[in-house]
């Protein structure tokens, strides 16, 4: 078989980039009133989780089915933890001038908190999309996760940051992050996000 032919490697990757695009444009269009964007992040897991197993099926219908179905939890959980990572921003901001050791001691406390947050916000809307759950359950489960896992929820965390750090390094890179800067790191993660869910579903049936 050509590599240039519909049903080659090629045609498949361009597919899988095209999915990807279109769920990067949905995604921050949905993610544009504030309020909805835990939904829009638990639907784009809901999709990409499945992509890495190629078991999507229609990527617009799968989204907006999932939108739908999470909306209430989604909002609720992204409210509480983007309320929380202000919270630690907004201490940061206000300490930016302090020094002296007590400061630097809390400056340290708060970067701790920060990273600790950010790698179980990194878990939350996963396992909001792929399990069924109450909100206190899914919160739960996804702070086990990051604790059992620290080491590669740091490397989760870092993979979804390289998309807003580096407009700050060069403005060229905002066209591709308009692109893929948000469902490209999804697809990369959920391949791990799905190797743990796996590993953890069929401990919990054994």
């Amino acid at each position: 078989m050509s590599i240039f032919s519909p049903e080659g490697k090629l045609a498949a990757v361009l597919n899988r980039i095209g999915d990807l695009i279109v769920l990067n444009v949905i995604t921050i269009l949905c993610c544009l009133p504030v309020v909805t964007a835990g939904a829009a992040l638990t639907a784009l897991y809901s999709v990409t989780l499945k992509m890495v197993k190629n078991e999507e099926g229609k990527i617009l219908t799968e989204y907006f089915r999932a939108f739908r179905a999470n909306f209430r939890q989604a909002t609720v959980l992204f409210g509480v933890s983007a309320g929380a990572l202000l919270l630690i921003i907004l201490d940061f901001y206000v300490l930016r001038t302090q020094n002296g050791t007590m400061w630097t001691v809390y400056k340290g406390i708060l970067l701790t908190a920060l990273i600790l947050l950010g790698t179980y916000m990194c878990y939350l809307f996963p396992v909001l999309a792929r399990f069924v759950n109450t909100t206190k359950n899914t919160a739960k489960n996804a702070l086990l996760f990051s604790i059992i896992h620290p080491f590669q929820s740091v490397l989760m965390l870092i993979t979804m940051l390289i998309p807003v750090i580096l407009p700050f390094l060069s403005l060229r890179v905002l066209f591709l992050e308009v692109l893929l800067g948000i469902a490209g790191p999804a697809f990369l993660t959920s391949i791990y996000y799905r190797h743990v869910f796996q590993g953890f579903e069929t401990a919990k049936a054994a």
